[in-house]
């Protein structure tokens, strides 16, 4: 049957449609222009799929570095731990249990930090730094052996899936912005999670805070590899780090219902941390623990940008940017509900706020996948101007992997999920504790880093 619409809601309607229209921003679009020179040298097991070396990334996050008299842009970025991909979980010794694990095809690539350049109609890297230690030694992505305080529990497997060495100072860079007083830079770290202040002309940390050294204990539950995902600095000096995801502290994270992601502000004056609930979209995912924070960008000491980039429950990504305003929300900072369970132990907002928490507000801004992005994940985000943003994607060093002689289960599908198989330190690969003969490996993506930027109508504070 046809419906019907009343003349008054039909006019109503429209409008609102104008409304959303007019607030949708103008978007320039670039790829990322890596020169080959900045290629990282591939194994010989990968030279066939990548005979120039993996194109370096730089898009898991960015601040404005410059605007120059000519009206080009400058901005910081940086890449993350270097080019990796899923592997089977490891099993070290019969009777244990088996751990997840990563191939690092290029186990001793150092992360980076530079500038991107955008002018004359393209956004090329015109830079880049490794980070080092601060001994000044080269650090590597590699993660931290298992004990370790940032300790993700991988296992790092080489192409030959040989079992490579840790790195005590192994890092997973996520985001970047200045110190508004003195010009270094900060860094926040998907490991840890830490947070790291870099002398921004050598690359030498100047300090590493971490959870229980600076930044609360309890951010150690961070789910795997999901540490701090976005960072930014307000116009008062306050660094502010977005944890990737919900905490893993209740036994059992896929269950969870958590309402929130949890946002660290620290003053780097006096070390004073408070810790502040993100509500995010959790009815949009199929799990509470499948939700992603991205980067992240302040607008002033109490309003900030960031993005929720993850595949919704529908199966598509979602990239969302919200306006949220941090000047209400409660310090949660070692608070935890009145039966002493974690605060995540919350079943929804109302029973957050039942625990005497207030979280953070927010403001929808635009999917960017309604204005035709096609990146997975948006990981970077810079302010331009009072109504301008950039926004950059990661390219995952442009890699994607590969999955040869598959196993099949019950159902007769073919099991292409690393994370259902397990190797053996004999090198055997079981399924289902049966020896099949299924090969993991890398091959190339051919995916570009995106650098777009987005221009409102109004600033950003008014949303």
């Amino acid at each position: 049957m046809r419906k019907l619409l009343f003349p008054g809601l039909a006019a109503l309607a429209l409008t609102a449609q104008a409304a959303l229209a007019a607030d949708l921003p103008t978007v320039e679009k670039y790829g990322i222009d890596i020169p080959k020179t900045w290629n990282i040298p591939a194994p010989d097991a990968a030279k066939a799929a990548f005979p120039d070396g993996f194109p370096m990334g730089v898009g898991s996050g960015m601040s404005l570095a410059e605007r120059l008299p000519d009206g080009s842009l400058v901005f910081w970025v940086v890449g993350d731990r270097g080019p990796n991909a899923d592997s089977p979980k490891y099993l070290a010794k019969e009777g244990e249990k088996a751990k997840d694990s990563k191939i690092f095809p290029a186990p001793d690539f150092v992360p980076q930090y530079g500038k991107v350049k955008v002018s004359g109609g393209k956004a090329e890297v015109i830079e880049l730094h490794t980070i080092l230690d601060a001994s000044g030694q080269p650090i590597s992505g590699r993660p931290l052996e298992k004990g370790a305080v940032g300790s993700t529990g991988e296992v790092p497997l080489g192409m030959d899936m040989a079992v490579l060495s840790f790195d005590a100072e192994g890092l997973d860079p996520e985001g970047i912005d200045v110190d508004k007083k003195d010009g270094s830079l900060w860094l926040c770290d998907e490991y840890g999670p830490f947070l790291i202040n870099l002398d921004a002309a050598t690359g030498k940390i100047k300090k590493k805070y971490a959870p229980g050294q600076g930044l609360p204990a309890e951010l150690a539950a961070r789910q795997p590899n999901r540490g701090f995902e976005g960072l930014t600095v307000t116009p008062a000096n306050k660094v502010v780090a977005a944890v990737q995801s919900i905490l893993d502290n209740e036994g059992d994270v896929k269950a969870s219902k958590a309402p929130f992601i949890r946002l660290v502000e620290l003053d780097p004056a006096t070390g004073a941390v408070r810790t502040l609930a993100y509500p995010h979209d959790v009815e949009a995912y199929k799990s509470s623990a499948a939700a992603k924070i991205g980067g992240m960008q302040a607008l002033s000491d109490t309003k900030f940008v960031l993005v929720e980039q993850a595949k919704g429950k529908d199966g598509t990504m979602r990239n969302v940017l919200y306006v949220v305003d941090i000047s209400g929300a409660t310090d949660i900072s070692g608070k935890v509900a009145p039966d002493g369970k974690p605060l995540e132990s919350a079943a929804d907002l109302a029973a957050l706020s039942a625990m005497g928490v207030t979280p953070a507000t927010k403001t929808r801004l635009v999917d960017l996948v309604d204005l035709g992005w096609t990146a997975e994940k948006a990981e970077g985000i810079a302010l331009v101007d009072e109504a301008t943003l950039a926004v950059s994607s990661d390219n995952d060093f442009g890699l994607a992997l590969t999955v040869t002689d598959p196993a099949q289960g019950d159902d007769g599908k073919k099991i292409d999920d690393p994370g259902k198989y397990v190797l053996t330190s004999q090198g055997k690969m079981l399924y289902k504790d049966k020896e099949v003969p299924t090969k993991f490996g890398i091959k190339a993506s051919g995916e570009p880093g995106f650098l777009w930027i987005l221009r409102f109508d109004k600033p950003l504070t008014s949303y």
